[in-house]
């Protein structure tokens, strides 16, 4: 495993074998994309925002589909590139449209989550038991949410009290490699006041994570032929009051503590990850209300050589915001707002700089001009105490022809602010007199400009959506060999296309997707790294009485710095056994298939495991 905040490119070629059986199209229902409200789209604003290229995952999408952990779910999903560092707890990050993964701004219950350190978020520690949904918004979105959206959002929800009454949830599994799991949730919803209450606890040996070339190979500079194993326990937590015109009182917490075993100069880590948040609301007076919200993320993470003391990187981040919405008419909302947000490093390891804020003002207003197009325009200036000012905006559209087609288009522009990592981390020491630099503290911020245009058809069952996208970036951030040291390099090219269906019916669920990438560096003439020019999925869900049976296949082509493709198939059934009970079994990688997401961190051979689940 590489160093938690330390990324070195690793070598990839292509490869495209057997991904035709992904066929065309992306992971989408008609009413995760047409339907509801997009809380992320529209910044919390109460307001209907453009069709643009979004996912809402549902907790009963999260279910049935029996994943593991978030990165199972979002594997192959349209537009995203999903990296993981040896299976269950190990390092993991997402990205959006070709952009790195330190371009796509991550939010638990609307507080903005990641590592302060490293630049970005890492999602292998947040608990699929405790999650209400996911919604993703593909796209610049810097002018609503600021730095690092270049790519877009994701923004996970925690369980919430939804129901009244008192609701009790929750199961025991094991399975394949000592894998162990339990969690429970209560839920509950008296009058105006609701609460939400879970812990889970999750364990497995593992598997051998890194290919062992011994002490001076890369990527794990080790020789340990050992299961690298992974155990953390999580509590959530929600509680919130509604009054009259839409005003609440909502408070949440997440938190996790987590072991995980890998291969490298540090072979264990200990991490505990919280994340607390208030949020309120005046709810509407006349035609103003007023929101707040304010959060706490932090990330502390201690290494170990052999369960030995290595090294400690504590991080915290701590946000503030409001916003004011203006409601000029039946279909006219204005957002003025403004926040700010606080960085703090501490670590073992010595920074030149370890803590810096960044200020923000933002207005959005989203609108319907006539019976037909929708629009929302943002604009942001960021004030970045370390890096001075930043414009960013963006516009969406969508234009209804009928019931059916809605053209949709977009542009965006978006600025990132280098790590503290990219800028300060000195010289890493794989053996002493075995350094590599890291860092560059001249480094730019880098900037991005996005254009897309798609369209939509929906009818009965059926939702399809294609989109294709361009990005320019000026001053990209890149390691290139031999020497591995960050650099602005001077532009780079990223164009790409999605192809979206999904079909549901009282007994069937299907969905199935399809991206492609194009991305090229200007200075070299090459692609960018880690950033597969095809991959998809295809999921298929058939419920039979008492019984439900489900497929999974995901996959991609080979990218620059990566040695292969992949198609990997799971399946996945339950029974009910009475209306509050029922028995989950799944099996991963069904043909047993040796392949890796990022070159030399194995991916898990075929495994078994069986629930027994009670409630929703």
């Amino acid at each position: 495993m590489t160093h938690p905040d330390t990324r070195r490119p690793s070598s990839l070629t292509a490869k495209l074998a057997g991904l035709a059986c992904l066929l065309t199209l992306a992971p989408l229902q008609a009413n995760d994309r047409l339907g509801p409200i997009n809380i992320t789209a529209a910044r919390e604003a109460p307001a209907i925002a453009p069709a643009m290229p979004e996912t809402v995952i549902t907790r009963e999408e999260i279910e049935r589909s029996q994943a593991r952990s978030i990165t199972d779910l979002l594997a192959g999903r349209a537009g995203l590139t999903v990296s993981n560092e040896g299976g269950p707890g190990k390092l993991s990050s997402v990205s959006i449209w070709g952009q790195s993964a330190n371009r796509t701004a991550v939010f638990l219950d609307g507080v903005r989550i990641g590592s302060v350190s490293a630049g970005q978020s890492y999602l292998e520690h947040i608990p699929l038991e405790q999650i209400e949904r996911i919604e993703i918004v593909r796209g610049p979105r810097s002018g609503q949410w600021g730095a690092d959206a270049g790519g877009g959002v994701i923004q996970i929800f925690t369980r919430e009290g939804t129901e009244d009454g008192s609701h009790l949830s929750g199961g025991i599994g094991a399975g394949s490699r000592s894998q162990r799991e339990a969690d429970a949730h209560i839920g509950a919803r008296q009058g105006a006041f609701d609460y939400s209450l879970g812990v889970a606890h999750r364990e497995t040996d593992g598997f051998d994570a890194c290919e062992n070339g011994g002490p001076y190979t890369p990527p794990c500079y080790a020789d340990e032929p050992d299961n690298d194993g992974y155990q953390r326990d999580s509590l959530q937590l929600q509680a919130g009051y509604r009054f009259g015109e839409g005003g609440h009182v909502r408070v949440h917490v997440l938190a996790a503590s987590a072991e995980v075993e890998y291969d490298g100069p540090t072979n264990n880590s200990e991490i505990e990850q919280r994340t607390i948040g208030l949020s309120a609301s005046t709810g509407r007076i006349g035609f103003w209300q007023l929101r707040t919200r304010a959060g706490r993320h932090i990330d502390d993470q201690d290494y170990f050589r052999d369960r030995h003391f290595d090294s400690r990187f504590d991080t915290q981040r701590d946000t503030l915001s409001l916003a004011n919405d203006f409601f000029l008419g039946p279909s006219t909302t204005l957002t003025l707002g403004a926040d700010q947000t606080d960085d703090k490093l501490s670590s073992t390891t010595d920074y030149v700089e370890d803590a810096r804020r960044n200020r923000g003002l933002f207005a959005q207003i989203n609108t319907r001009l006539g019976e037909r197009l929708d629009v929302q325009a943002a604009l942001r200036r960021d004030f970045n105490e370390q890096f001075g000012t930043a414009n960013t905006g963006s516009l969406d559209l969508a234009y209804r022809l009928d019931d059916a087609w809605t053209l949709t288009a977009g542009h965006g522009t978006s600025f990132n602010v280098p790590s503290f990592n990219l800028l300060y981390y000195p010289p890493y020491c794989i053996v002493p007199g075995l350094c590599f630099a890291t860092a560059n503290p001249d480094l730019e911020p880098e900037r991005t400009r996005t254009s897309r245009a798609g369209v939509t058809w929906t009818r009965g069952p059926w939702a399809i959506e294609a989109t294709a996208f361009r990005s320019s970036a000026d001053d990209l951030i890149s390691s290139p060999p031999p020497s591995y040291v960050p650099e602005n390099v001077s532009e780079a090219t990223i164009r790409g296309a999605e192809l979206a269906a999904g079909w549901t019916t009282d007994k069937w669920s299907a969905r199935t997707s399809l991206t492609y990438l194009s991305t090229e560096s200007e200075a070299t003439g090459e692609p960018l790294p880690k950033q597969p020019r095809w991959s998809g999925r295809l999921t298929v869900d058939r419920q039979l009485g008492a019984f439900s049976l489900g497929t999974t296949l995901r996959g991609r082509s080979g990218s620059e710095n990566d040695n292969q493709g992949y198609v990997v198939a799971d399946l996945r059934g339950s029974y009910r056994v009475a209306p509050d009970w029922r028995i989950e079994a799944r099996v991963d990688n069904v043909f047993d298939r040796d392949y890796e997401v990022v070159d030399g961190f194995y991916q898990a051979p075929r495994g078994v495991f069986v629930s027994l689940r009670y409630g929703r």
